[in-house]
């Protein structure tokens, strides 16, 4: 994988558009204002990257991201460098990195889409977890699906397609189709690849 740019974009609300005679569902991502405005070198750091920062306001900054690149990458990408969202113009498909919603401890018919035991006949264990193990080992096994943590992960989503990119009320709005992960106006990166 060869990456060839990087931007920052707050998630703002899905809603459809019209393709011909098909509705297409959508989310709208706000591309943020952004800047490269440190390098991290290999003698100074141990690492090469870029230090990127996004929606400046009063002199301060809102988010910070660094997207490690190659030695001869750094040259490309001065520091100052604004990113905007006019490459996005031919690119097909993206890779939209983000921290999916957060929903605490769950049970395993929530986390793991169990269907539940009957509801009727005097059944007591409606939403009980089946049978954990066997008799020997006497012990539970590693991995499994139990009640427990669920969301607030890092996803990775591949191949996005890029409906359109916008400009509405002096906004530049990236259009993606389907959803992506996170919460209404949290950061998002977009990767895009060669």
């Amino acid at each position: 994988m060869i990456t060839k740019w990087w931007l920052l974009v707050k998630k703002q609300e899905m809603t459809r558009i019209w393709d011909g005679d098909k509705m297409i569902p959508v989310t709208l991502l706000k591309i943020s204002p952004q800047k490269v405005l440190q390098h991290k070198t290999q003698e100074k750091d141990g690492y090469t990257a870029l230090v990127i920062w996004a929606d400046e306001k009063k002199g301060k900054y809102a988010k910070k991201i660094e997207f490690k690149v190659s030695e001869d990458l750094l040259a490309t990408y001065p520091v100052g460098t604004e990113l905007t969202g006019d490459i996005l113009t031919d690119v097909a498909t993206v890779r939209v990195v983000g921290i999916s919603k957060g929903k605490g401890f769950q049970w395993g018919m929530k986390r793991h889409n169990f269907g539940g035991w009957p509801a009727t006949h005097g059944s007591k264990f409606h939403r009980a977890l089946w049978s954990t193990g066997n008799r020997k080992p006497r012990r539970t096994i590693r991995g499994q699906k139990m009640a427990g943590h669920m969301g607030d992960a890092r996803i990775t989503l591949k191949t996005v397609p890029v409906v359109e990119v916008a400009n509405l009320d002096g906004d530049n709005i990236l259009m993606l189709k389907g959803s992506v992960p996170g919460a209404y106006h949290t950061y998002l990166e977009i990767i895009i690849t060669d």
